[in-house]
């Protein structure tokens, strides 16, 4: 209601004492649809005006203390000020208010999408605040004359008085749907009844509180019959003390609405992917471990060494102690040797690997527990101080931390292959430590060209589930191969494993990192077919 007709007269009857014979000495924006005038108080040095041009959200307030920024201004009526207030008045049944000042005048307009600031001088030249058209500048110039601007309460009271045809007065743009409805549910006749409204409005008390039933902030009278005032309500015998209150109600409630969707999406997805872990870890505990298995296979093998070739694909071989065949399967382009040590490493890797499991199954049970907890006390609080905490529990990213990690992105070459798989390389020695320990995730796989210097490329994996094709490996090692100091030689060899098992310290130069658990694939130094560079 604080954008009624009559909340506006009242608003400029209280400028008005405060400002009136004092100078504006700059006008300029910083934010959008917004309007700064700076109007140094004997008391507030830094006293100004804030008005709102946003056709949703129009008003003005006031700010004891306010600081211009030192980037990003734009100044207005530059030639015409500093001007001295003479007079602020209101257009008669119109929401158009009038500062005469010493050598122009500023009229603020609450229209809608027609919400605007002009300045006239004294020749009658228009400047605006938003940009309009010609049309539009003739329009308004063409109607100042006929507008009866006012700052007498009385005169406002008899505009309402004169309209003796009760259903005019009930079209006025003037009298909104909540003084009709609070004329409505009072006992004498409407017209007195109407009369009293606008008194109230105008000299009254302001209740401002959040109204349970609307979910929103509501702004009127305290004598206001309809609707009632909650226990828990503010009081204020100052438009702009109350209307700022508003404004900080509404900031809390959207804030706080805001804040719960963020949360609330956060968990339902932190808590599916943990879901997700848990099983598959809990598959792969309940499954065992082959450590002795492949232990055993290679024992069996270095038992009988003679028996392997290089080229064979499978031997069958006897565990002496028990009697028990099994069939090993060899790799065919490896040695004897290698095969043997191959099913060491195996078994090496799968105690390790099953370790790992059963401690990343109890730590990701505990924290699903937490998350659970979490959403528990999540739902049963609406406190923003409680939801701040909650926000802060769950280390979720800031808006400015998500934008850093765009940021992040842009600043490596980016391909997609096969238009599904993403991945990143790196433009030098420290854009590729940014890429291999900040931007990398843990199950991502990690190119380099082996024994060159060159780019570290990351190949993204969005899904861990899904099983990355072998020709996504070639493509990705052929690029590394082609930001490496090998790309003129016909075959490069180049390395790559799980990100996580990529280290860098302290000791490590720039782009140096140490690696395990690598494999090497060789393949031509070229940007593949299938591979295209994105331009973000």
């Amino acid at each position: 209601m604080y954008k009624n007709y009559f909340f506006i007269f009242r608003c400029i009857k209280e400028l008005s004492a405060v400002i009136h014979g004092k100078q504006i000495l700059e006008a300029y924006t910083q934010e959008k649809d917004k309007l700064f005038l700076h109007i140094p108080l004997k008391d507030k040095p830094l006293f100004h005006l804030n008005i709102s041009t946003n056709p949703q959200q129009y008003y003005i307030t006031t700010k004891d203390e306010h600081h211009k920024a030192k980037k990003n201004t734009i100044s207005f009526f530059e030639k015409y000020l500093p001007a001295k207030v003479n007079s602020v008045k209101i257009a008669l049944g119109d929401r158009i208010i009038e500062f005469t000042l010493t050598n122009s005048k500023l009229y603020v307009v609450f229209r809608g999408g027609q919400t605007n600031i002009y300045l006239i001088d004294s020749e009658n030249n228009l400047h605006p605040f938003k940009k309009v058209d010609k049309e539009e500048r003739e329009r308004f110039l063409k109607e100042l004359p006929a507008l009866n601007f006012t700052d007498s309460f009385p005169l406002i009271a008899s505009f309402i008085e004169n309209e003796i045809d009760e259903l005019k007065i009930r079209k006025l743009p003037s009298i909104g749907k909540d003084i009709l409805r609070e004329a409505d549910s009072r006992k004498n006749d409407f017209r007195k009844n109407l009369s009293g409204v606008v008194d109230e409005i105008a000299h009254e008390k302001i209740a401002v509180y959040y109204d349970e039933n609307l979910g929103k902030p509501s702004f009127h009278p305290a004598s206001f019959i309809s609707p009632p005032i909650p226990i828990e309500h503010f009081l204020f015998d100052n438009y702009f003390s109350a209307l700022n209150k508003y404004f900080t109600l509404s900031f809390s409630e959207t804030k706080v609405k805001n804040v719960r969707k963020e949360i609330e999406k956060f968990l339902a997805k932190s808590i599916e992917t943990l879901t997700g872990k848990l099983n598959n870890l809990k598959g792969r505990v309940d499954a065992g471990t082959k450590e002795k298995v492949y232990h055993q296979f290679g024992d069996l093998l270095i038992a009988n060494l003679n028996l392997l070739r290089k080229g064979m694909k499978e031997i069958e071989l006897e565990d002496y102690p028990s009697g028990e065949k099994h069939k090993i399967k060899l790799d065919e382009k490896l040695s004897p040797h290698q095969n043997v040590d191959r099913y060491y490493d195996k078994s090496r890797a799968e105690k390790i690997e099953f370790q790992r499991s059963s401690e990343l199954l109890e730590l990701n049970a505990k924290e699903y527990e937490r998350l659970i907890k979490i959403r528990d006390k999540f739902e049963r609080t609406e406190d923003q101080e409680e939801l701040l905490q909650i926000k802060k529990e769950l280390k979720m990213k800031t808006q400015s931390a998500q934008t850093d990690d765009k940021k992040d992105k842009m600043s490596y070459r980016h391909f997609i292959i096969d238009g599904k798989y993403n991945i990143y390389v790196g433009k030098d020695s420290k854009n590729n430590d940014m890429l291999t320990t900040k931007f990398a995730k843990q199950n991502d796989f990690w190119f380099h060209a082996r024994s060159v210097s060159g780019s570290h490329v990351v190949l993204r994996v969005e899904n861990t589930k899904e099983t990355v094709p072998k020709n996504i490996f070639h493509k990705t090692a052929s690029v590394a191969a082609f930001y490496s100091k090998a790309k003129t030689s016909k075959l490069v060899p180049v390395t790559y494993t799980l990100k996580k098992y990529v280290t860098k310290n302290a000791r490590h130069e720039p782009g140096q990192v140490t690696v395990t658990k690598e494999k090497v694939l060789l393949v031509k130094p070229e940007i593949p077919s299938g591979c295209e560079m994105v331009m973000d």
